[in-house]
């Protein structure tokens, strides 16, 4: 948890500098596997929004 709030923290602060948005990008990637790390039912859940539904 403690490594969440310091990448999101992180991100509050470079963000505010104009980071290029592919690492803008990159960085809430990041951010994202670490809640998927702290709770695996949001990676589930996220998938319906990332798969397409055939």
């Amino acid at each position: 948890m403690a490594r969440l709030t310091q990448a999101i923290d992180d991100l509050a602060a470079e963000g505010l500098a104009g980071l290029p948005p592919e690492t803008l990008v990159e960085r809430v990637a990041g951010i994202w596997s670490l809640v998927e790390g702290i709770d695996p039912e949001i990676a589930r859940r996220r998938t319906r929004y990332t798969t397409p539904e055939g």
